[in-house]
């Protein structure tokens, strides 16, 4: 299996290949590139209709396999919980922990794309596992960081960082491992957040499993969602018409009424949260294991052969959108002639049934930030015309400096 070095590199010579080849082509000797939007839908919901897990090292110790899980069970408590955390209420508090996070760095010079990371980190961390002390939060964020700067950083880490992260992972695993023990057992309090619904499933999951799902959904908030945000403050600064577009819309918005129905009063803002994931969704590639056949017209897709998929791919394909690589928020307007195609060609959250839980809340925080800068700080950008968009794990904007301050 290769690689070239340089994930932009290879992003633009598969999307070359996409082009020539409709979306489905043997990206290398053992990868099958799945880039055509129905057919990367329906590879997804096949593959993982019956997903399942097992306790890996219960089934090494004892020499048996455990009892199967359904990912579907899994998904259910989690969007039971949020679908509970959707109120006005709850939203408040996510952006109130935005606020602190943004007014500690009120009038300093800063890079706002590890800015945004610090923000959505601080911010939804309460929402996937709360109640920690100082310094259990300190280590969870810190393995979190230490993943992300693999991801976002240009050169590798040595030999020596790589061991960091593996002693940090370890100690942030035995949190969360401490933490959900000591939830069921009655010593610590049980918390309206992702992890609380597998205390009670404890005795089925067992522990590994628990810490798998709730590494599952730690490891999501540390990364993605900020670089999602980062790119919102890219458009943002490039594009001072949609500056006051925003404004004149959020600046008359009910704020209780935003916290509970965002995109029903906030419309513009919406398409412009949505145009921003079009164009930079975060991963840029996605990679999978295939549990059955497909036959994908000019290619097959065997059991236990890898493929890949690309939101991003899909969302640049000029088959499916006019003007891919132009950014226009009323593309998602009805009926505009250069909007998406058909539901399959919009993909910003992954493909059902294993779409990412969190695209609600993921939808709201863009919208929020969208609200803090049109409503509470005012973003002056150093050198704007000196900001490039990088592609690794995600788009991650570079040369990005400015300061908040109160408005």
């Amino acid at each position: 299996m290769t690689t070239p070095q340089h994930p932009e590199d290879f992003l633009h010579s598969i999307r070359r290949r996409s082009a020539r080849e409709n979306g489905i082509f043997q990206v290398d000797d053992l990868r099958l590139g799945v880039f055509e939007p129905e057919a990367a839908r329906r590879v997804s919901a096949t593959n993982w209709h019956r997903y399942v897990m097992h306790d890996r090292l219960v089934d090494l110790v004892r020499r048996r396999r455990s009892p199967e899980i359904l990912w579907s069970r899994v998904r259910s408590a989690w969007m039971t919980r949020l679908h509970a955390l959707a109120t006005a209420e709850h939203q408040g508090l996510l952006v109130e922990r935005m606020e602190r996070v943004m007014d500690e760095r009120l009038g300093e010079d800063v890079d706002l794309t590890m800015l945004m990371q610090d923000v959505t980190l601080r911010s939804l961390l309460p929402v996937a596992l709360d109640g920690l002390t100082s310094a259990e939060e300190g280590l969870v964020r810190r393995d979190l960081e230490m993943k992300l700067s693999r991801l976002v950083s240009p050169e590798p880490g040595g030999p020596l960082h790589h061991l960091r992260h593996i002693v940090v992972q370890i100690r942030a695993g035995l949190v969360v491992r401490r933490v959900l023990r000591q939830r069921a057992d009655g010593r610590r309090r049980r918390e309206p957040d992702l992890a609380d619904p597998f205390v009670d499933l404890l005795p089925e999951l067992g522990m590994d499993r628990a810490l798998d799902v709730v590494t599952t959904v730690l490891t999501a908030i540390g990364g993605p969602p900020g670089t999602a945000a980062a790119s919102l403050l890219y458009e943002f600064v490039r594009h001072p018409e949609w500056q006051r577009r925003l404004a004149d819309e959020l600046c008359a918005v009910d704020p209780v009424e935003f916290r509970t129905a965002p995109t029903r009063v906030a419309p513009v803002t919406h398409r412009f949260v949505k145009e921003v994931l079009r164009l930079w969704s975060p991963p840029l590639l996605l990679v999978r294991r295939s549990t059955y056949a497909f036959d994908l017209g000019g290619a097959r897709l065997e059991p236990g052969q890898w493929y890949l998929l690309s939101p991003h791919l899909i969302h640049r394909d000029e088959r499916v959108w006019k003007q891919p690589d132009v950014f226009d928020p009323d593309r998602f307007l009805p009926g505009a002639p250069h909007g998406p195609a058909d539901r399959t060609s919009y993909v910003p959250f992954g493909w059902a049934p294993k779409k990412c839980v969190g695209a609600n809340v993921g939808t709201f925080q863009l919208m929020a930030l969208c609200h803090l800068l049109c409503t509470r700080y005012r973003l002056t950008v150093r050198r704007p015309d000196g900001i490039t968009m990088a592609l690794r794990f995600a788009p991650v904007p570079e040369n990005f400096r400015g300061r908040l301050t109160l408005r």
